[in-house]
């Protein structure tokens, strides 16, 4: 079964900040500019010094999970965030793939290529919803 939670983009960087966590773990943050729409990002460890090595307007495609975040300020008002965690991203033909912990690492130059239909998994034949090919 695919993520059901999984998400790519392609588009530019903007305002990329390095950050430290708490236990000194590099980690990048920045907004990706998707035509009109802008995201916030986020990437840990090998994936973070990655990208910390690109600038602002550079080209990058992300692929992670996303999350809404939710908080409360000191006036008592609520709001809500959007994030995508990071866990593979492609910039100038390279491939960067996170390293998990008891997992070897994935760092193979790869060329960009475009999706295709064939690339996309086969339906779910349980799924009477899945589609079947043909006209919509």
């Amino acid at each position: 079964m695919t993520e059901m939670n999984k998400i790519k983009f392609t588009g530019t960087i903007e305002r990329l900040q390095s950050v430290k966590t708490r236990t000194g773990t590099s980690m990048a943050r920045w907004l990706l500019k998707v035509s009109r729409d802008k995201f916030k990002c986020v990437a840990f460890k090998n994936v973070a010094e990655a990208v910390l090595q690109l600038n602002n307007g550079d080209q990058i495609s992300v692929t992670g999970t996303g999350s809404i975040n939710s908080w409360q300020d000191d006036e008592g008002h609520w709001h809500n965030d959007f994030q995508v965690s990071c866990w593979t991203v492609e910039m100038a033909g390279e491939k960067i793939v996170y390293d998990k912990p008891g997992k070897e690492k994935e760092v193979a130059p790869q060329p960009m290529q475009q999706p295709s239909f064939s690339d996309q998994p086969p339906p779910d034949e349980g799924n009477a919803f899945a589609y079947q090919g043909g006209p919509f």
